[in-house]
């Protein structure tokens, strides 16, 4: 997660950015293998395929590079910024996430997630 929360600083907000940190923070990997044209448009627009036994299926990611809010959400309890720039709060979260070593979001979040 540290050598994301670099990417955060250096890279302009990206949704295939955005991908692997949905990715990492749920301890995933993308099942999505970028072989065509179709599957590298879908990881560029947000979407993650998630391949593992009982979940099956497209999540359109959230912006956590390019929106406030959904940076925010990667934030751990009690840990505030004084930033309303996305990507440094994105950068800060995922650093503290990296130094607590914190476990991955739970799979339930991932059922709510998917799209229909």
């Amino acid at each position: 997660m540290a050598s994301l929360a670099e990417r955060c600083l250096i890279e302009a907000p990206s949704r295939a950015l955005d991908v692997e940190i949905y990715c990492a923070i749920h301890g995933i990997e993308d099942g999505n293998d970028l072989a065509s044209p179709s599957l590298i448009e879908a990881r560029a627009k947000g979407d993650v395929l998630i391949v593992e036994p009982g979940l099956q299926g497209w999540v359109e990611v959230p912006p956590f590079t390019g929106e406030l809010k959904y940076a925010k959400s990667l934030l751990p309890d009690g840990l505030c910024t004084i930033s309303s720039e996305p990507r440094i709060v994105c950068a800060a979260a995922l650093r503290a996430l990296a130094l607590t070593d914190a476990p991955p979001l739970p799979w339930l979040s991932l059922r709510s997630e998917q799209r229909a």
